[in-house]
Protein backbone atom coordinates (compact mmCIF):
# COMPACT_ATOMS: atom_id res chain seq x y z
CA UNK A 1 0.00 0.00 0.00
CA UNK A 2 1.03 3.71 -1.12
CA UNK A 3 1.26 5.54 2.20
CA UNK A 4 -0.23 9.38 1.90
CA UNK A 5 2.49 11.97 1.85
CA UNK A 6 1.18 14.30 4.80
CA UNK A 7 2.35 17.75 3.98
CA UNK A 8 3.09 19.76 8.03
CA UNK A 9 4.25 23.18 8.98
CA UNK A 10 7.70 22.98 9.34
CA UNK A 11 9.95 21.25 12.09
CA UNK A 12 7.26 19.40 13.28
CA UNK A 13 8.54 16.28 12.32
CA UNK A 14 11.56 17.29 11.21
CA UNK A 15 12.52 18.52 14.77
CA UNK A 16 12.53 14.72 15.43
CA UNK A 17 15.43 14.14 13.40
CA UNK A 18 17.20 17.32 12.83
CA UNK A 19 20.32 16.48 14.99
CA UNK A 20 20.78 13.97 12.67
CA UNK A 21 20.04 16.23 9.57
CA UNK A 22 22.66 18.57 11.48
CA UNK A 23 25.34 15.98 11.74
CA UNK A 24 28.02 17.20 9.63
CA UNK A 25 27.61 20.50 11.23
CA UNK A 26 31.07 21.50 13.79
CA UNK A 27 29.22 23.17 16.12
CA UNK A 28 32.75 23.41 19.11
CA UNK A 29 33.98 25.25 16.07
CA UNK A 30 31.13 27.64 15.87
CA UNK A 31 30.78 27.95 19.42
CA UNK A 32 34.47 28.87 19.86
CA UNK A 33 34.00 31.65 16.33
CA UNK A 34 31.16 32.97 18.16
CA UNK A 35 33.05 33.10 21.42
CA UNK A 36 35.91 34.64 19.25
CA UNK A 37 33.59 37.19 18.25
CA UNK A 38 32.24 38.03 21.54
CA UNK A 39 36.13 38.83 23.12
CA UNK A 40 37.06 41.21 20.30
CA UNK A 41 33.84 43.39 20.14
CA UNK A 42 32.06 42.85 24.10
CA UNK A 43 34.67 41.28 26.18
CA UNK A 44 32.61 42.08 29.21
CA UNK A 45 29.01 40.27 27.30
CA UNK A 46 27.38 38.46 30.08
CA UNK A 47 23.74 37.88 29.21
CA UNK A 48 23.23 36.66 25.61
CA UNK A 49 19.99 35.78 23.76
CA UNK A 50 20.25 33.08 20.87
CA UNK A 51 17.56 33.54 18.46
CA UNK A 52 16.42 30.64 16.70
CA UNK A 53 18.09 28.13 18.12
CA UNK A 54 16.75 25.09 17.10
CA UNK A 55 17.62 22.11 18.89
CA UNK A 56 19.79 24.03 21.48
CA UNK A 57 22.95 22.55 20.40
CA UNK A 58 24.88 25.82 19.97
CA UNK A 59 23.38 27.16 23.39
CA UNK A 60 24.51 24.44 25.21
CA UNK A 61 27.85 24.04 23.73
CA UNK A 62 28.25 27.91 24.68
CA UNK A 63 27.23 27.19 27.68
CA UNK A 64 29.86 24.88 28.54
CA UNK A 65 32.25 27.74 28.04
CA UNK A 66 30.86 28.68 31.68
CA UNK A 67 31.23 32.66 30.30
CA UNK A 68 27.56 33.46 29.78
CA UNK A 69 23.89 33.60 31.00
CA UNK A 70 21.95 32.24 28.61
CA UNK A 71 18.23 32.70 26.81
CA UNK A 72 17.56 30.62 23.79
CA UNK A 73 14.51 31.17 21.55
CA UNK A 74 12.89 29.52 18.29
CA UNK A 75 9.23 29.95 16.78
CA UNK A 76 8.90 26.20 16.43
CA UNK A 77 7.49 24.93 19.91
CA UNK A 78 8.82 21.44 18.49
CA UNK A 79 11.91 22.48 18.30
CA UNK A 80 11.94 24.20 21.98
CA UNK A 81 10.50 20.93 23.12
CA UNK A 82 13.74 18.60 21.74
CA UNK A 83 15.87 21.50 23.47
CA UNK A 84 15.01 21.18 26.79
CA UNK A 85 15.07 17.78 26.57
CA UNK A 86 18.12 17.86 25.68
CA UNK A 87 19.17 20.50 28.54
CA UNK A 88 17.46 18.24 31.10
CA UNK A 89 19.86 15.25 30.23
CA UNK A 90 23.24 17.65 31.30
CA UNK A 91 20.67 19.96 34.25
CA UNK A 92 21.56 22.80 31.66
CA UNK A 93 20.73 26.31 33.77
CA UNK A 94 19.42 28.03 29.91
CA UNK A 95 16.43 29.58 29.72
CA UNK A 96 14.50 28.02 26.67
CA UNK A 97 11.38 30.11 24.99
CA UNK A 98 9.34 29.31 22.31
CA UNK A 99 9.43 32.93 20.15
CA UNK A 100 9.30 34.52 17.02
CA UNK A 101 12.06 36.95 16.40
CA UNK A 102 9.72 39.38 14.49
CA UNK A 103 7.85 39.26 17.81
CA UNK A 104 10.24 38.73 20.92
CA UNK A 105 8.62 39.54 24.31
CA UNK A 106 11.26 39.37 26.79
CA UNK A 107 11.57 40.83 30.14
CA UNK A 108 15.11 41.37 30.47
CA UNK A 109 17.82 42.62 28.08
CA UNK A 110 21.21 41.09 26.41
CA UNK A 111 24.82 42.04 26.01
CA UNK A 112 25.18 39.73 22.72
CA UNK A 113 22.36 38.67 20.32
CA UNK A 114 23.31 35.88 17.38
CA UNK A 115 21.87 33.81 15.63
CA UNK A 116 23.46 31.12 13.60
CA UNK A 117 23.24 29.13 9.90
CA UNK A 118 21.48 31.16 8.16
CA UNK A 119 18.56 32.20 9.67
CA UNK A 120 18.13 35.46 8.31
CA UNK A 121 17.64 34.07 4.71
CA UNK A 122 14.61 32.81 6.01
CA UNK A 123 13.26 36.08 5.18
CA UNK A 124 12.22 36.85 2.38
CA UNK A 125 11.88 40.96 2.31
CA UNK A 126 13.54 44.24 3.32
CA UNK A 127 10.22 44.88 5.88
CA UNK A 128 11.34 41.47 7.63
CA UNK A 129 14.38 41.84 7.94
CA UNK A 130 14.30 45.61 9.68
CA UNK A 131 11.56 44.84 11.67
CA UNK A 132 14.06 41.66 13.55
CA UNK A 133 16.72 44.49 13.81
CA UNK A 134 14.10 46.27 15.23
CA UNK A 135 12.98 43.85 17.53
CA UNK A 136 16.92 42.92 18.80
CA UNK A 137 17.46 46.94 19.74
CA UNK A 138 14.50 46.38 21.86
CA UNK A 139 16.27 44.15 24.28
CA UNK A 140 19.67 45.37 23.87
CA UNK A 141 21.98 46.70 26.39
CA UNK A 142 24.22 49.76 25.76
CA UNK A 143 27.23 48.71 23.94
CA UNK A 144 25.40 45.46 23.08
CA UNK A 145 26.41 43.54 19.80
CA UNK A 146 24.15 41.51 16.97
CA UNK A 147 26.10 38.62 15.55
CA UNK A 148 24.19 36.92 12.23
CA UNK A 149 25.18 35.10 9.46
CA UNK A 150 23.72 34.46 5.88
CA UNK A 151 24.91 32.10 2.78
CA UNK A 152 25.30 33.75 -0.49
CA UNK A 153 24.57 32.71 -4.06
CA UNK A 154 27.88 31.24 -4.50
CA UNK A 155 27.12 28.83 -1.60
CA UNK A 156 24.26 27.96 -2.82
CA UNK A 157 25.54 26.69 -6.09
CA UNK A 158 27.99 25.02 -4.08
CA UNK A 159 26.05 23.25 -1.63
CA UNK A 160 23.86 21.21 -4.25
CA UNK A 161 26.31 18.95 -4.69
CA UNK A 162 25.99 18.18 -1.35
CA UNK A 163 22.63 18.24 -0.35
CA UNK A 164 20.53 17.76 -3.36
CA UNK A 165 19.26 13.70 -3.32
CA UNK A 166 20.46 13.18 -0.14
CA UNK A 167 19.42 9.70 1.67
CA UNK A 168 19.83 8.74 5.49
CA UNK A 169 18.22 6.05 8.07
CA UNK A 170 18.25 7.98 11.04
CA UNK A 171 17.07 5.27 13.13
CA UNK A 172 15.11 2.51 13.72
CA UNK A 173 11.86 4.76 13.62
CA UNK A 174 13.10 7.07 11.08
CA UNK A 175 14.85 7.71 7.30
CA UNK A 176 14.87 11.32 5.17
CA UNK A 177 15.29 11.98 1.89
CA UNK A 178 16.44 15.92 0.94
CA UNK A 179 16.32 17.27 -2.69
CA UNK A 180 17.92 20.66 -2.76
CA UNK A 181 17.19 22.93 -5.34
CA UNK A 182 18.86 26.65 -5.98
CA UNK A 183 16.52 29.48 -8.54
CA UNK A 184 19.51 32.05 -9.23
CA UNK A 185 16.79 34.49 -10.50
CA UNK A 186 14.87 34.98 -7.71
CA UNK A 187 17.30 34.07 -5.46
CA UNK A 188 15.63 30.93 -3.66
CA UNK A 189 16.88 27.79 -2.36
CA UNK A 190 14.53 25.09 -1.44
CA UNK A 191 15.10 22.37 0.78
CA UNK A 192 12.39 19.81 0.28
CA UNK A 193 12.68 16.80 2.69
CA UNK A 194 10.43 13.75 2.62
CA UNK A 195 10.79 12.19 6.03
CA UNK A 196 9.30 8.57 6.65
CA UNK A 197 8.25 7.12 9.91
CA UNK A 198 9.15 3.00 9.69
CA UNK A 199 8.57 -0.03 11.31
CA UNK A 200 11.06 -0.89 13.76
CA UNK A 201 11.11 -4.65 13.16
CA UNK A 202 10.35 -4.67 9.13
CA UNK A 203 11.92 -1.55 8.30
CA UNK A 204 8.74 -0.50 5.82
CA UNK A 205 7.10 3.17 5.81
CA UNK A 206 4.35 3.30 7.92
CA UNK A 207 3.85 7.43 7.17
CA UNK A 208 5.54 10.11 4.84
CA UNK A 209 5.59 13.45 6.08
CA UNK A 210 6.97 16.39 3.55
CA UNK A 211 8.39 19.94 4.91
CA UNK A 212 9.08 22.16 2.84
CA UNK A 213 11.72 25.24 3.53
CA UNK A 214 12.71 28.35 1.44
CA UNK A 215 15.62 30.72 1.98
CA UNK A 216 16.30 33.92 -0.09
CA UNK A 217 20.06 33.99 -0.63
CA UNK A 218 21.54 37.79 -0.59
CA UNK A 219 24.89 39.32 -1.45
CA UNK A 220 26.68 41.28 1.34
CA UNK A 221 25.94 44.61 -0.48
CA UNK A 222 22.30 43.67 -0.11
CA UNK A 223 22.59 43.26 3.28
CA UNK A 224 24.46 46.47 3.71
CA UNK A 225 21.63 48.66 1.81
CA UNK A 226 19.27 46.82 4.67
CA UNK A 227 21.00 47.24 7.30
CA UNK A 228 21.86 51.05 6.63
CA UNK A 229 18.09 51.45 7.03
CA UNK A 230 18.29 50.19 10.40
CA UNK A 231 19.07 51.87 13.97
CA UNK A 232 22.55 49.74 13.68
CA UNK A 233 25.94 49.91 12.32
CA UNK A 234 28.18 47.57 10.40
CA UNK A 235 31.11 46.86 12.98
CA UNK A 236 32.68 43.96 10.92
CA UNK A 237 31.18 41.56 7.83
CA UNK A 238 32.91 38.65 8.54
CA UNK A 239 34.35 35.40 5.73
CA UNK A 240 32.80 32.30 7.17
CA UNK A 241 34.28 31.48 10.41
CA UNK A 242 37.66 33.95 10.45
CA UNK A 243 37.70 37.20 11.94
CA UNK A 244 38.84 38.40 8.14
CA UNK A 245 36.97 40.74 5.65
CA UNK A 246 34.29 39.04 3.60
CA UNK A 247 34.40 39.48 -0.36
CA UNK A 248 32.71 38.75 -3.13
CA UNK A 249 33.93 34.89 -2.86
CA UNK A 250 32.52 33.94 0.55
CA UNK A 251 30.55 31.79 0.89
CA UNK A 252 28.81 32.48 4.44
CA UNK A 253 29.03 36.01 6.16
CA UNK A 254 28.85 36.71 9.64
CA UNK A 255 27.68 40.49 10.51
CA UNK A 256 28.67 41.74 13.12
CA UNK A 257 26.32 45.02 14.22
CA UNK A 258 26.30 47.31 17.11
Amino acid sequence: MVNEIKRLENYSVLAEIYDNVMSDVDYVTWTDYIDEIILAHNPEAQEVLELACGTGTMALSLEELDCYNITATDASPHMIRMAREKAEQVNSRIHFQTMNFLNLKLAQTFDVIYMVFDSLNYLHNEHDIIELHDQVRQVMNPGAIFIYDFTTPRNSRSALRYLNKKQMKVNNSFRYRRNSSFNPEKKIHTNSFYIERTDRKTGEAIETFHEEHYQKIYTLREIEKIINKTDFAILEAYDGFELKPAHSKSLRITMVLQ
